[in-house]
């Protein structure tokens, strides 16, 4: 078929707009997570680790003491924390190069999709390790109290309400 001047010109292929969709959520993505790095830093005392590592609610469950307790077996062990963020880093930048490849490279992307899912695992393991060994120390009320606390926070996350207690 032939352009006439009234037909517009063929447009980009699909690909073209999957990889430019696709490299719009990664600039997103990292564009959250610094503005959210500094935008969204904690109150002095409060675990960013707890928050970080899929252990939300119990940022605002746990007592001060307990969140203390938390951050500080995470950080033990900050070499494995440091490690893992940069694998995601690293394989976010992978999957960067990917998109600008000609043909896009999948089987690149799904590596490095896998090795950041990989890191991500790796650290909320670490939290959820370290959460379990302060819920171990507690006394059966202190838990009780976590619960009770967590309760009313899944409620008013349930309902929408993001704000504070």
């Amino acid at each position: 078929m032939s352009e006439t001047p009234d037909t517009p010109p063929r447009r980009s292929g699909r690909g073209i707009k999957i990889a430019l969709a696709v490299s719009l959520a990664l600039n997103l993505l990292v564009a959250g997570l610094v503005g959210g790095a500094i935008l969204g830093r904690p109150a002095p005392g409060e675990a960013p680790a707890i928050r970080t590592l899929g252990l939300g609610p119990f940022a605002l469950a746990l007592p001060r003491e307990a969140r203390d307790e938390v951050r500080d077996r995470i950080e033990a062990d900050m070499a494995d924390l440091r490690r893992n963020r940069a694998e995601i880093g690293r394989s976010l930048m992978a999957v960067r190069r990917a998109l600008l490849s000609d043909p896009f490279d999948r089987e690149a992307a799904s590596r490095a999709l896998g090795g950041s899912r990989d890191a991500a695992i790796a650290l909320q393991a670490q939290g959820h390790g370290a959460l379990l060994d302060t819920l171990e120390g507690m006394s059966p009320g202190e838990r009780a109290e976590v619960a009770e606390r967590m309760g009313r926070t899944l409620r008013r996350l349930a309902r929408g309400d993001r704000g504070g207690s």
